[in-house]
Order: C-alpha cells, then sequence, then structure tokens
C-alpha cells in the first residue's frame, strides 16, 4: 500500500510501500514511488524505485529502479535497471532522510525468511558501460545522480537546522 512519505521543493510527492519494508540488522529495504510534477528527461512521469538503507553508517543505495510513462508507476516502462548503484550519505533535511525515517518507524526487524517483492520486469536494453575499476558508473539525469534523493524539503531549502519533522500523511483513494 502506498503512503505519502513526503514532497520535495520541485514538487516530486515520494511515497513508500509500507508493506515493502524489510529490516535485517542495521539495513532496510524499501520500495519507493517518486511522482513527479514535471516530466523528467526521458518523459517520465513517475519512477518506482528499491532502496537499501544503512542505518548503522547513515548512507542509502539504490537496488533496481524503473521509469513510467504514467503517474504512480502506470503506463509504459520507458527504463529499468536491476544493477545496485553505489552507497551515498543520506544528507539531513532532505526527501532521502525523510523517507529513510518514515521507512524506519514504520517496520521492526523481521525474520531472515521475509522475501522482497519482486522487481518489476526490465525492458531489452542495451548493455551498460563499465568503469575502469570494473564498477557500474552512476546512473544520472541532468547531472544529478538517481540514487541521491538528497533533494531539500519544501520550506528547508536553505535551512539545515531544521527538524525533518513532517507528518506522515497515508494515501488516500478518492
Amino acid at each position: 500500500m502506498w503512503m505519502k512519505a513526503t514532497e520535495g521543493a520541485d514538487g516530486t510527492v515520494f511515497y513508500i510501500d509500507r508493506d515493502s519494508i524489510k529490516k535485517e540488522g542495521s539495513l532496510i529495504r524499501v520500495w519507493e514511488l517518486q511522482d513527479l510534477k514535471a516530466k523528467g528527461p526521458l518523459e517520465e512521469k513517475s519512477r518506482r524505485v528499491l532502496v537499501e538503507y544503512d542505518s548503522k553508517n547513515e548512507r542509502r543505495r539504490v537496488l533496481s529502479f524503473s521509469f513510467h510513462g504514467e503517474s504512480m508507476g502506470a503506463g509504459v516502462t520507458l527504463k529499468s535497471d536491476q544493477t545496485p548503484g553505489k552507497w551515498t550519505m543520506v544528507v539531513p533535511n532532505t526527501t532521502a532522510a525523510v523517507v529513510f525515517q518514515v521507512a524506519s518507524a514504520l517496520k521492526r526487524p523481521v525474520g531472515k525468511t521475509s522475501a522482497l517483492p519482486p522487481p518489476p520486469p526490465p525492458p531489452p536494453s542495451p548493455p551498460r558501460e563499465q568503469a575502469s575499476d570494473g564498477s557500474t558508473p552512476t546512473i544520472s539525469e541532468g547531472g544529478k545522480e538517481l540514487n541521491d534523493s538528497s533533494e531539500p524539503l519544501e520550506g528547508n531549502k536553505n535551512d539545515q537546522s531544521a527538524s525533518s519533522n513532517n507528518s506522515v500523511q497515508p494515501k488516500t483513494d478518492t
């Protein structure tokens, strides 16, 4: 069930699937849905992202993602990838920090037998380049890393001391 976690300064609404939250040790995995206010560089209106948070080291990485032509993960899948990204720090007072806080608050530890929901099927795509060190390059759009939801929160653009105590608002179907 998708639940609104926060909204970015650019109007992107971040949802999490509260039923997908899995915790093992200091790691928390959650499906995130980014519903864009304006179309992205690939003409996407939404992005579905499986994110893994490391609460011990305050970092995150994208495990897989898909871009969709319509809002709320609907429509044609324009691009997807199941290659885990690089770890990045969770910056305070950002959408990533709020999503992490909400996911942490909603999930208690579960047994090791828990399974994550399957990722969306990938469309055919050309092979990705590898960097000289053998790692996969970071996916970016317009100079911004996909796996970096370090966008400032609405109203907190320049206030790094502001608390990120945003209220959690469940998505309601009307």
